[in-house]
């Protein structure tokens, strides 16, 4: 049966080369279930699966055109996990961030308090970006900037030539050896809010990614039998290729025990 199945892979270039090109966009499902089964998975794992998982229609079809028995068997044992792929692109970003506690996991659409906080963080930004523009018009002050750190947070900075210049509602936050950081009550307000709602957004984002993986780890039986499956067409699929580009041959089975080797060559020697 196998050699009938490699056979069938040698013979037909165009089926050999096709599933080749499926089995490209197919990561390591094996050690994906693997991290998935003990909770170790971020969100690019989950993505890496989603894209995996959305090949496997494509190889059952086309491995149910086939003609031998193991690869029409294949097919049969090949589970597409169409409700699996559906869950992972309704649920992942299509670049999630590589940390699980980071906001950017989940994808627009797919719950409506993450919507409206992304809003609240977009909004408030561009504010931000606004404000570098309206207080250099307001003060005069053209290098004034806005920035931003985990310390002290959003500030204006503005060099020490400029100092004299520097309304009085701005309120002093640090000295540097270059100039002054300044911030403003309304600043200070804004910055609560955007950085509130990033907040509130990772933890939520948190949340629904645990509840998605766990999700996912429940059916990591049905993701290992798949990859089962596509591990022994891709033996198949390596014997049928490295036989056609070697120029092997098929040997004859027969059950009476004798082995009859003409022109051996030995693959490993002559490579």
């Amino acid at each position: 049966d196998r050699h009938e199945a490699v056979g069938e892979l040698f013979d037909d270039f165009f089926l050999r080369e096709e599933l080749i090109g499926f089995l490209k966009e197919v990561h390591d499902l094996e050690r994906l279930t693997g991290k998935l089964a003990c909770g170790n998975i971020n969100a690019r794992d989950l993505l890496s699966i989603k894209n995996s998982v959305q090949i496997l229609p494509k190889i059952k079809q086309r491995l149910s055109t086939c003609k031998t028995g193991l690869l029409i068997f294949l097919a049969q044992q090949t589970d597409p996990l169409e409700d699996v792929f559906e869950l992972l692109h309704a649920a992942v970003a299509e670049e999630p961030p590589v940390s699980v506690k980071e906001s950017g996991i989940i994808k627009d659409g797919y719950n409506p308090e993450i919507d409206k906080l992304r809003r609240a963080s977009g909004e408030g930004k561009l504010w931000l970006a606004d404000l570098e523009k309206r207080e250099r018009d307001k003060t005069g002050i053209k290098s004034l900037k806005v920035g931003f750190n985990r310390v002290f947070g959003y500030y204006l900075e503005v060099s020490k030539s400029n100092i004299d210049s520097v309304p009085d509602y701005y309120i002093r936050k640090q000295t540097l050896v270059n100039g002054e950081r300044y911030i403003t009550p309304e600043l200070k307000d804004m910055e609560a809010k955007v950085l509130g709602a990033e907040e509130r957004l990772s933890s939520i984002e948190y949340d629904i990614f645990v509840s998605l993986r766990k999700e996912i780890a429940a059916e990591c039986a049905r993701i290992q039998k798949a990859a089962e499956s596509i591990a022994t067409l891709d033996v198949f699929i390596s014997l049928g290729r490295v036989a056609a580009e070697y120029q092997y041959c098929r040997p004859i089975l027969t059950d009476n025990g004798d082995l009859v080797i003409k022109d051996g060559r030995h693959p490993v020697v002559e490579r």
